[in-house]
């Protein structure tokens, strides 16, 4: 059995993140928090990029070091539609120096809530 590292739980409100995105500050939200592959895979869907902001919030959560920039951490998608993380910067340095393998990402949505759970394992 891999050693776990690190476990990360996050649960984002449909509701608020479509309330974000379709205000006035929506599009500088957007535009800080995702990247351009996060942004064209959501598609302005409220519970796809809820789902994804649960995602960062999760894997922020395994790594122990809280909030720090939404775009060093990437939600990919596999061509069977199966999520999992890309690490940019920062995070891709602390991963390496912990020795995690492939961090580890379920995500699932309704229409009120969006939840992600992200296990770091070596």
């Amino acid at each position: 059995m891999r050693d776990v590292l690190g476990l990360g739980v996050d649960i984002a409100d449909v509701r608020k993140m479509d309330s974000i995105i379709s205000g006035k500050a929506g599009k500088s939200f957007i535009q800080k928090t995702f990247t351009r592959h996060e942004i064209a895979h959501g598609r302005g869907c409220a519970r796809k990029l809820a789902a994804t902001f649960a995602a960062k919030e999760a894997a922020f959560k395994a790594f122990g070091t809280g909030w720090i920039d939404g775009k060093l951490i990437e939600v990919i998608n596999g061509r069977n539609g199966a999520p999992s993380l890309r690490l940019h910067g920062e995070m891709k340095k602390l991963s390496k120096k912990i020795k995690v393998g492939r961090p580890l990402v379920s995500l699932s949505y309704t229409d009120c809530c969006a939840i992600a759970v992200v296990v770091l394992s070596r």
